[in-house]
């Protein structure tokens, strides 16, 4: 067995690797209360079933995985006390911590076992289930060809772990830190499948824990007093409002929110500006796209000519330093700079007169005349950023194409299950990375039946290469394999790139400890409020 060595220094050394993180005295014992908005309630508080980022930052505070992330974005041991792998660095024999459910059970191996097999049975709605699919057999599960006894996972006993890959995953240790792969208490889901729904009923495993939730309206949490580390949380209690993005960022200039912006709603545009000026609002990169998906059965959408039309038409340069001013970078392949696989744009930005050029052509291929054109509608979340880039972009597009876009603006729950359904034609979406590894981008179109391809969209040979790439031996052959990967999607544009996501936030300065993870994901674990 290989040991993994960043693994022992975090198990050794506990204290030092929080240095960072942990700077208030632990025996200060007062009530520490912080205010957040999180704009709108949770389509669930179910780790297997969490879709949305503002859901995925929940779970950060409620559950925890085998690893969670640092404030240097570094992986730390969490449920896992040890990690070992195998010399081919395709078993991972994981000892777990002593550690407890909110309820006081126990959590074993088991847990894990029974709940990566439910995520993976074929009957089970598990939208990321597919971050599973490098456990050996997982895919295969799913797809119900095969039972699932044969899923690559071992329980030794109650506090062992052992998982076989399908090949080496460099970024296995990151993915544990996902609410994918996190557990739930075997238990508890097996008697009451809806005990997710109601904080009398959540049993969970993470710093904090539910204790309101009244719908549309707050979620409280509080201190989870038997969570493993408890003794590093220092904030006693979380009140999550949900009010509009504009009410937030009032209700933080009176001093009633500790935390606003990114992840859970975005700054005003019209207030960008001063914020900039005074030095007050943070700007962090951020391993994410904002992109438009293309329901690809759509009758216009069907040529890849029109549907890269409408990609390369778009004047993203405008869009971001006029409408969205928060730093954002145009993007012009689908992978953010921070893993990018080559220098050169895949496109050069706005080419107006080549994408005219092949709309018609498109046009003529599918035998459709511009007075026959059916209706083209663009759906988004009703909020002010994407409004204001759905905006510029039927104004681009009636420009350039002279092709007439109706815009939809509908609730955040219900955008996500019409999204789900591929009840739409032109979304304004996202993808905010799970780790640092171009396939956390690739992966989500590799088949349409993935669960958050949802464009209709697949190609064999895309699906070869990011299947050939898991074979390669060589850090290089394996980027020209995602990188030509990459270059079908744009040739093909199942999704329009539009720019690559900064986030920007305000935080109360008496806030300390607070911070944001490359992929987007807040934590408060380390959190204190106090003078600095």
């Amino acid at each position: 067995m290989k040991l993994l060595h960043r693994f022992v220094i975090s198990s050794l050394l506990p204290l030092l690797a929080l240095t960072g993180c942990s700077g208030k005295p632990k025996e200060d014992n007062s009530k520490q209360t912080i205010t957040i908005n999180i704009t709108s309630d949770p389509q669930t508080l179910d780790p297997r079933k969490v879709r949305s980022l503002n859901d995925v930052n929940l779970m950060g505070m409620f559950m925890e995985g085998l690893t969670r992330i640092d404030n240097h974005d570094a992986v730390q041991l969490a449920l896992a006390e040890r990690i070992d792998t195998s010399n081919d660095l395709t078993t991972y024999t994981i000892q777990l911590r002593e550690a407890y459910w909110s309820n006081g059970d126990p959590i074993t191996a088991q847990d894990f076992a029974y709940t990566w097999k439910k995520t993976l049975s074929p009957q089970f709605n598990a939208p990321n289930a597919n971050l599973l699919y490098v456990i050996k057999n997982a895919k295969e599960v799913k797809d119900g060809k095969l039972p699932a006894s044969l899923l690559g996972i071992e329980t030794p006993n109650p506090r062992t772990l052992v998982v076989k890959l399908n090949h080496p995953v460099p970024y296995f240790s990151q993915l544990m830190s996902n609410p994918a792969s996190f557990p739930v208490n075997a238990k508890v889901d097996s008697e009451n499948p809806n005990w997710a729904e109601q904080p009398s009923s959540y049993v969970c495993s993470g710093p904090f824990k539910p204790v309101t939730w009244k719908h549309q309206s707050l979620l409280e949490a509080e201190k989870n007093v038997l969570y493993w580390d408890r003794h590093v949380v220092s904030l006693t209690d979380i009140k999550m409002i949900m009010v509009s993005e504009e009410t937030g960022f009032h209700m933080f200039e009176n001093k009633e929110l500790h935390w606003e912006g990114s992840p859970f709603s975005t700054i005003p545009v019209d207030a960008i500006s001063s914020l900039s000026q005074n030095k007050t609002m943070n700007i962090q990169p951020n391993l994410g796209t904002m992109w438009i998906r293309i329901n690809t059965i759509h009758p216009i959408f069907q040529s890849k000519k029109v549907r890269r039309a409408l990609g390369i038409s778009v004047d993203r340069e405008a869009i971001t330093t006029h409408v969205t001013q928060g730093g954002q970078i145009p993007a012009t392949g689908i992978l953010p700079p921070s893993i990018c696989l080559k220098d050169e744009p895949y496109f050069k930005d706005g080419q107006r007169e080549e994408a005219k050029a092949l709309f018609e052509e498109g046009l003529a291929e599918l035998g459709l005349s511009r007075e026959s054109l059916p209706e083209v509608k663009l759906t988004y979340v009703a909020a002010d950023r994407p409004h204001r880039v759905a905006q510029a972009l039927q104004s681009q597009w009636s420009e350039a194409l002279d092709m007439k876009v109706s815009l939809e603006a509908i609730e955040r729950k219900v955008y996500f299950e019409r999204i789900s359904r591929k009840d739409y034609t032109l979304s304004i979406g996202s993808w905010i990375g799970d780790v640092e590894d171009p396939l956390t981008f690739l992966e989500v179109f590799k088949t349409k039946d993935v669960g958050t391809n949802n464009t209709n969209w697949e190609n064999a040979c895309y699906t070869d290469l990011l299947e050939t790439s898991n074979l390669c031996t060589t850090t290089e052959s394996r980027k020209e394999m995602l990188s030509q990967s990459e270059q079908i999607i744009i040739d093909e544009m199942p999704v329009i790139p539009i720019f690559y996501y900064t986030m920007l936030y305000v935080k109360a300065p008496e806030l300390h400890n607070a911070f944001l993870t490359s992929t987007g994901k807040i934590e408060f674990k380390w959190a204190y409020l106090g003078k600095k």
